[in-house]
C-alpha cells in the first residue's frame, strides 16, 4: 500500500535538479530569488501543522521542503489544535525564527469531538479524490517512506497531511530547516545558568517517554515502551566514547528514569512543568552535545537540532514498539 496519494494534480513545470533555491514563504520571497508571481499560476503549499511539538517539526519540515522545490510559498493550518481532545496540545513553532509565512486558522463551529470527526470524514472524502478546487497530499500509510513523495509537483494550492516522521522528507534541505528553527531569543531566560553549565560541558541529553497515547480514556497509554536495560546500554555506549560525560535526563516522567539510573553515575534531572515547558526543554536538550534518544518524535528532533559536529547519537534499534521513529542518518542503533 502506498503511504502518499496525491490527487487531481496537473502536470507542474519542470524543475531543475540539484540544489534547491530558498525562495522564502511568500511572493516576495520568489521575487529575491530572481522571479515574480505575476502572471503565474499561484503554488501553494498548505500544512497541516498537528501533535506535539516533535510532530509539529515533522509536519513543518517535509512541507518546507515540499515548497522549495516547487517555488511554492507555504502556510501553515492550524485547525487540528481547536479539536485536540485528548491532550489539547497547543501551536509550538511560534518558539522557532521562522521566516514570514501565513497561518491559517478557522472558526470552528462544531464542538471539538465533532470537529475532530469531521476532519477524519473531510480527509477520508480527499483521500478519494472528492474534494475540488485543489490538491491533497495525504499520508496514508505512517511508518512506510514513500521517495515518491519527493518528486511531487504543485501546481496549485495543495494540501499537506500526515505526520511525515523520516528524515529522507527533509534531509537535503537541512541546512534551511536548521537556520528556520533557530529558538527565539526570548526561550529559557530563566534557565540561562543551566544553559551554561550544559554547553560547557560533555553534556549528554538522556530523554525517555513514559506516558505515549497516556489519555482519560487510555490510562494505560501505549501498549509498549523502551525498558531500563536499553538506557543502561545506552549510558555504556556513550561511557565508552565520550570523555567525562556529564548526563541531563529529559523526559515525561523522570522518576522513573532516576529510579533505573545507575547509583555511582551523577545526573541532572531536567524537567519544565511550566506552560511551555515542553519548548524550554526541547531548547536544553538540543544544546546538549551528545545524545540518548527514545521512541519519540520530541526526543528526535532534541537530539537532529544538536549542532555539535562531532556529536553521537544513541538510538534504539526497531523492535516494533507501538511509537517509533526512523532513526537519522549518522546515529548509532543498539540493540536491548
Amino acid at each position: 500500500m502506498r503511504r502518499w496519494r496525491l490527487y487531481r494534480f496537473a502536470p507542474g513545470p519542470p524543475t531543475r535538479k540539484g540544489r534547491l533555491r530558498d525562495p522564502g514563504f511568500g511572493p516576495e520571497g520568489a521575487a529575491e530569488a530572481g522571479g515574480s508571481r505575476e502572471g503565474k499560476v499561484s503554488r501553494n503549499v498548505v500544512a497541516k501543522i498537528v501533535g506535539g511539538i516533535g510532530n509539529q517539526l515533522f509536519c513543518y519540515a517535509a512541507a518546507r521542503r515540499l515548497a522549495l522545490r516547487n517555488d511554492a510559498s507555504l502556510c501553515l493550518d492550524l485547525d487540528f489544535f481547536r479539536s485536540d481532545i485528548n491532550f489539547s496540545r497547543s501551536f509550538r513553532l511560534d518558539s522557532f525564527e521562522l521566516p514570514p509565512h501565513e497561518t491559517l486558522k478557522t472558526r470552528g463551529l462544531l464542538p471539538p469531538r465533532l470537529d475532530l470527526y469531521a476532519w477524519r470524514l473531510r480527509r477520508r472524502v480527499a483521500m478519494a479524490g472528492l474534494l475540488p478546487g485543489r490538491d491533497w497530499l495525504i499520508e496514508a500509510l505512517p511508518g512506510k517512506f514513500e521517495a515518491h513523495v519527493l518528486n511531487a509537483r504543485v501546481s496549485r494550492t495543495t494540501m499537506v497531511d500526515g505526520y511525515w516522521q523520516d528524515e529522507r522528507y527533509f534531509a537535503d534541505i537541512a541546512a534551511v530547516l536548521r537556520r528556520d528553527l533557530t529558538f527565539r531569543p526570548e526561550v529559557g531566560t530563566h534557565l540561562r545558568d543551566l544553559e551554561a553549565r550544559i554547553t560547557s560541558s560533555n553534556s549528554v541529553a538522556v530523554h525517555s517517554r513514559r506516558l505515549h497515547g497516556v489519555t482519560p480514556s487510555n490510562p494505560a497509554g501505549a501498549r509498549d515502551a523502551l525498558d531500563a536495560n536499553y538506557y543502561l546500554k545506552a549510558i555504556e555506549a556513550i561511557a565508552g566514547r565520550v570523555a567525562r560525560p556529564e548526563f541531563f535526563c529529559f523526559g515525561d516522567d523522570p522518576r522513573w528514569l532516576v529510579e533505573q539510573w545507575p547509583r555511582t553515575l551523577p545526573v541532572t534531572v531536567v524537567h519544565d512543568s511550566g506552560p511551555r515547558g515542553d519548548v524550554t526543554d526541547l531548547w536544553l536538550m538540543s544544546k546538549c552535545r551528545h545524545f540518548v534518544v527514545a521512541n519519540s518524535s520530541f526526543s528526535w528532533w532534541g537530539a537532529w537540532l544538536g549542532a555539535d559536529p562531532a556529536k553521537i547519537a544513541i538510538a534504539p534499534r526497531s523492535k516494533g514498539l507501538e511509537y517509533e521513529v526512523r532513526s537519522a542518518a549518522g546515529w548509532i542503533e543498539i540493540d536491548w
